[in-house]
């Protein structure tokens, strides 16, 4: 991350993982009923998908965000693939992830009830936000 990113406190965050995997049946279905709500196109990518497939795809995000918080030099390459395989394999289109993401915080936020603090919110939203950076790193501009 550069000098002019949000700080993340890691250990918060790491901390508040292993709190809200208990609760990560609950938070799927938070995180996808706000994201169709946000963006009703967003039905069409993620609705036809089981449960388990949108938990897996929750997972992909949160275990990104915890790699990047281990600072994994791999990371980088990854997620921008991962970005290219959305946007060509899914054709998930990039302004998909800022939703995506509030739609996350929200859904922690809840799951996390009378926990849920300013520095897990402040620390979250840059966390995802450094992750949606990467993801639309890795998008090829396309022209139409």
């Amino acid at each position: 991350m550069n000098a002019q990113s949000p700080r993340i406190d890691v250990d918060l965050l790491k901390e508040h993982l292993v709190e809200v995997s208990e609760h990560e049946s609950e938070l799927t279905d938070l995180v996808y009923e706000s994201l169709f709500a946000k963006r009703p196109d967003a039905v069409e990518l993620f609705g036809t998908y089981s449960r388990a497939n949108q938990q897996r795809m929750m997972a992909e995000t949160l275990g990104a965000v915890l790699n990047m918080l281990d600072q994994e030099h791999w990371l980088g390459e990854y997620v921008h693939a991962m970005g290219s395989r959305h946007q060509f394999s899914y054709e998930t289109p990039s302004d998909m992830y800022a939703p995506y993401a509030e739609a996350m915080l929200e859904a922690l936020a809840a799951v996390s009830g009378a926990d849920w603090t300013p520095e897990l919110q402040h620390s979250w939203k840059a966390a995802l936000d450094r992750v949606n950076e990467m993801m639309t790193a890795g998008y090829v501009p396309t022209s139409h």
